[in-house]
């Protein structure tokens, strides 16, 4: 199986669109989608897509942490605490 994106979870929500609601922004949780492109801290799309995002837990951390990496066309891998983070997965 793979995990095909996730949705933040009380982190990460972003301030939707840039525009204002009477003075007001509004926020929406913060989703990475394989094979679409990633969004600023304003709900901007960015010239990167996510590749690919893969879990992890573990060995590396002397913590025990789990987390998520997403690799991006860029090249880079971004780190994202598991526990913050709603994954889908399919086949």
């Amino acid at each position: 199986m793979k995990i095909v994106s996730l949705q933040s979870v009380g982190l990460g929500a972003i301030f939707s669109g840039g525009e204002h609601v009477n003075g007001f922004g509004f926020n929406e949780p913060y989703v990475l989608k394989v094979g679409e492109k990633v969004k600023d801290g304003r709900g901007e799309e960015l010239d990167v897509t996510v590749i690919e995002i893969k879990y992890q837990q573990g060995d590396f951390d002397a913590y025990g942490f789990e987390i998520y990496t997403v690799h991006t066309s860029d090249g880079h891998i971004r780190v994202l605490p598991a526990d913050k983070y709603i994954a889908d997965w399919s086949e």
